[in-house]
């Protein structure tokens, strides 16, 4: 269980950030449990509540939040729960809206998919009676999931209630309710009618005080002047102050009056009893409605948590297992004036020592990693980047500012020690520990040693340690000693003035001088100050500045070499662009030249045979067909070695091409071996695959020529040729130059990603060549993002993916997420021989 210890919560301000989050709560169960909880140590359980609160901000990102009302029901519910007991109008509008909203509430936790509740009343875990206190122990021990389960339905509740009242609260006009109220009207019209009759009657008119009657004691009389009080026979109920008005109800308006009395008593009788019967019918609902309370309290606490997340645009840690690692980080109670720092401290190290100047930010810093590791346990979303991880400590324990106190004779060094010995005594392995100043408030050599003692003792310990001195010694202890980290306050040495940004790995100046001399002490004091510094003291300072400076010039220069390198980069993508397009260009050109040979060979020889043909037919002589025989031996011979030329050029160019592709490969391969165990070249081929035989018939499927293009084969046309047709075109060629096709097709695997369906467990395995051809951009950039997650796990570093060239959408979406992912080094179109503009080869980074 976490740690309460509510010195180090109250120095670290999670008491008000606590109480903030509680302002966000929609009703006073929400509020009222998160103010009595705290941080949690329950890895398992924060996770899951992490999640949930994401998943209802990521809902409100597209919905709005709608309105509710839960008013306070605590005093209904005590007096519903006893016997006999009615509640009143307000009491019973105040359950009626609470119960509604409630529903409400539970039907938008189910929209969001985090769970629902049972079928029936009573399905599920129903929760107990609301106790913030009691609930407070497991705030994040239940999941929303059962919660809801555990819902009651309040239905019941409030149709019950509003049955008899209206939207508005008021009672509703019921059938007897009517009637009495109807009579009561009459009433009233009568007795203005008879008061009406004495301002008419000339002999009363001026014994009346006013024109208009009056009530008294809910009775209606008639104002007179004290003077004429005998000319009114009837009752008189009161004098004024002055003695000249007399209110007397005469004795036509006392039967009226008595009626009226009557019918607003019974008009009061019969709102009890409308009442009393409806609270009698809500008293079996007492124990869901409490019960409801308590899953009220669940529910609104994580609303409160993702409301704020949402609307202070914050952002979820993560939680590590060990350091931590805290980007872009700005204190929550300063807003957006505070500058981020950025404190990342490795899994081995367990103490990390500030040192730097005064007013630089130590215990800002120190405040804010304390905070966030509150937060993060609490729960909540922190204002910083993403990428943020921290532990799960078990405590957090702090001593921060001055602990001076007169009441208890405790002096600034007296009040850190007691602090620091109940620290010292709490701590384990999963503590976290913020100590500022450390070693301050008594001589500077006694105060090193023992803080020097009580960081062996935190080491020893193993707990997470942070602290803050101004000692030099702290500093020589932070590099000697393994498992401690120095780390520093910039200071801005041109302006004399911090700049609040942390510098890990470098001890800091405390530039006690130059904050003096910027907050107002005279310069002769300062320089008389400075003065005092000893030569060894100043030596070590101008090498703490050596290495501040050297280690600021060492940011620029990799930030400008990283400039530098990406301009270079993308020069460099232009120029393979340009030189694949001259190079694509080139060899369309020579396969029209030498289609166009093809063409005019096969013509030849149609015209050449018809030639023969017509001169055996017309009976030419033996010497004139040897002649013409001859001739066609020497043009046939002079068109074959045109040809062989064209098809010996375009074997090299395809050879060269296919050389740089296997060295690229293998390259990669070499790069993944190192990491698999595999040899390059190891798994291209399908296990099991063997050489399929050549089979040279009529109707046979054979690959022709280096570019291994599907033909078939109409007949033979010699010893050792053959007539093939490619589309529309017969040729008559080699039998060497002819292969299966199965055999290319086992030479030049194709390998497409099996991609997993939705929600199946497992991921897809990676492939050297991803098929894309037909799918939508959105399915198309699903199965990139499988295939890069599965060729980083296997240690593929080289693939290429064919999306073909259509209208060139699907390619520049593909190249657009390439370019936004951290994981791919490079990328480039394929070859012209290999796929051109059609196909893109990916390199993913070693």
């Amino acid at each position: 269980m976490f740690l309460n210890n509510e010195h180090s919560l109250g120095l670290l301000d999670f008491f008000r950030i606590r109480d903030r989050v509680a302002d966000y709560c929609l009703s006073q169960e929400g509020g009222d449990l998160v103010r009595a909880s705290l941080p949690t140590d329950d890895s398992g359980a924060l996770e899951r509540f992490k999640g949930e609160i994401g998943a209802i901000a990521g809902f409100f990102d597209a919905n709005e939040l709608p309105s509710f009302s839960f008013p306070r029901i605590e005093g209904a519910l005590k007096r519903l729960g006893v016997a006999g007991m009615t509640l009143e109008l307000d009491e019973l509008f105040a359950i009626g809206l609470w119960a509604k909203d409630f529903d409400r509430l539970v039907a938008l936790f189910s929209r969001i998919g985090l769970g629902g509740r049972g079928s029936e009343e009573g399905d599920g875990v129903e929760p107990g009676d609301y106790d913030a206190a009691a609930m407070a122990a497991h705030w994040a021990g239940n999941s929303s999931a059962s919660v809801l389960a555990g819902c009651p339905k309040l239905q019941h509740v409030y149709k019950i209630i509003f049955d008899v009242l209206t939207p508005e609260g008021e009672l509703r006009d019921l059938p007897e309710i009517k009637r009495i109220r109807d009579g009561i009207s009459r009433a009233n019209r009568d007795l203005l009618t008879i008061a009406d009759s004495y301002r008419g009657d000339p002999d009363l008119r001026s014994a009346l005080q006013s024109g208009e009657p009056t009530v008294r004691d809910g009775r209606t009389v008639l104002a007179v002047r004290a003077n004429f009080r005998g000319r009114v026979k009837g009752i008189v109920h009161e004098v004024s102050a002055t003695g000249q008005t007399v209110f007397i109800e005469p004795t036509a308006l006392v039967e009226k009056n008595n009626e009226l009395v009557q019918l607003e008593a019974a008009l009061r009788a019969e709102i009890f009893r409308i009442l009393k019967e409806t609270s009698e019918s809500l008293r079996g609902a007492a124990p869901s409605l409490r019960g409801a309370r308590s899953a009220l309290a669940e529910l609104d606490q994580r609303l409160a948590r993702a409301l704020q997340f949402r609307r202070e645009e914050l952002a979820m840690p993560e939680s590590a297992g060990g350091g931590y690692t805290i980007w872009r980080a700005r204190h929550p109670l300063l807003g957006k004036k505070a500058v981020p720092i950025d404190v990342d401290v490795p899994e081995e190290t367990r103490t990390l020592i500030v040192t730097g100047p005064n007013t630089g930010g130590k215990t800002v810093t120190l405040k804010t990693i304390g905070l966030f590791a509150l937060m993060h346990q609490f729960g909540l979303g922190l204002p910083a980047a993403q990428g943020t991880k921290l532990p799960v400590f078990d405590a957090v324990l702090a001593d921060i500012g001055d602990e001076q106190s007169i009441d208890q004779s405790l002096s600034t060094f007296s009040g850190h020690m007691k602090v620091i010995a109940e620290v010292a005594r709490s701590v384990s392995p999963r503590s976290l520990v913020l100590l500022d100043e450390l070693g301050a408030g008594t001589d500077p050599e006694e105060g090193c040693a023992i803080a020097m003692g009580l960081l062996d003792h935190f080491i020893e310990k193993g707990c997470l340690t942070m602290v803050t001195t101004h000692h030099g010694i702290l500093k020589n202890y932070g590099y000697t000693r393994p498992g401690c980290l120095n780390a520093s306050m910039e200071f801005d040495s041109a302006r004399l003035a911090p700049t609040y940004r942390i510098v890990m790995g470098i001890p800091g100046e405390s530039r006690a001088l130059e904050i003096a001399s910027q907050t107002g002490l005279e310069a002769g004091i300062v320089a008389k100050a400075r003065g005092y510094l000893s030569d060894e003291r100043t030596d070590i300072g101008e090498l703490i500045r050596g290495l501040s400076e050297k280690h600021r010039e060492l940011e620029t220069l990799e930030r400008e070499q990283k400039k530098r390198l990406k301009s270079v980069t993308e020069r460099q993508r232009k120029a393979d662009l340009a030189a694949l397009r001259v190079r694509q260009r080139e060899l369309e050109l020579r396969r029209h030249g030498l289609a166009d040979i093809r063409g005019l060979l096969t013509e030849s020889r149609k015209t050449l045979e018809n030639l023969v043909r017509e001169l055996r037919e017309s009976g030419a002589s033996t010497d004139k067909t040897k002649d013409v025989k001859a001739f066609l031996a020497e043009f046939a011979e002079s068109v074959e070695k045109q040809y062989g030329v064209l098809e010996r050029e375009e074997r090299e160019a395809a050879e060269a091409a296919r050389s740089d592709a296997l060295s690229e490969a293998e390259g990669a391969d070499g790069a993944a071996g190192a990491r698999t165990g595999k040899r390059p070249g190891q798994g291209r081929v399908p296990p099991g695959a063997s050489p399929a035989r050549l089979v040279l018939a009529a109707g046979a499927e054979v690959l022709y020529g280096p570019s291994r293009r599907r033909a078939r084969i109409i007949r033979q046309a010699s010893a050792g040729k053959w007539v093939i047709e490619i589309g529309s075109l017969k040729l008559t060629v080699p039998e060497g130059e002819l292969s299966a096709a199965e055999e290319a097709a086992a030479e030049r695997p194709a390998y497409d990603v099996e991609l997993a369906p939705r929600g199946a467990e497992g991921s897809a395995r990676a492939s050297f060549e991803l098929d894309l051809r037909g799918f939508r951009l959105a399915e198309a950039l699903e199965a990139v993002e499988r295939q890069i997650d599965a060729a980083s796990l296997q240690g593929l570093g080289l693939f290429s993916i064919i999306h073909g060239t259509g209208e060139g959408v699907l390619g520049k979406g593909i190249h657009d997420y390439l370019r936004s992912n951290a994981a791919v080094e490079d990328y480039h179109f394929a070859r012209p021989e290999e796929g051109g503009y059609g196909k893109t080869i990916v390199r993913l980074k070693a």
